[in-house]
């Protein structure tokens, strides 16, 4: 599949941030494409598009579909940390700085 524009989004600015994450790289234990990873570290960056969601409930929060848990779940027994990036956060940033902050955050711990 060709990374969406989201995707690409969220690459370069990861790029910026962090070296070495790679885009689409197949997971052999369970078969997952992974949008971003680290294998190295074992880390992955999931960016997830509104058909990872389900749609809003009456408080108008998104939760994650099945096939996206059922993903998460398998990653995570497979010894993967996963980072979801969901699109409504990130197209709420203006600017390349604030995304690269938000990654920054969120990477860097799992990096330590």
């Amino acid at each position: 599949a060709r990374p969406s524009g989201l995707q690409r989004s969220v690459a370069a600015a990861l790029a910026a941030v962090q070296h070495g994450f790679e885009e689409e790289h197949l997971e052999p234990r369970t078969g997952y494409s992974l949008d971003l990873a680290l294998p190295s570290s074992r880390v992955a960056v999931e960016v997830d598009g509104p058909s990872h969601f389900l749609l809003p409930d009456g408080r108008g929060v998104r939760k994650p579909n099945g096939p996206t848990l059922l993903k998460r779940r398998l990653l995570a027994a497979a010894g993967w940390r996963v980072i979801s990036v969901p699109f409504y956060e990130w197209d709420g940033f203006a600017t390349a700085n604030g995304q690269q902050t938000y990654l920054e955050r969120a990477v860097a711990p799992l990096l330590g």
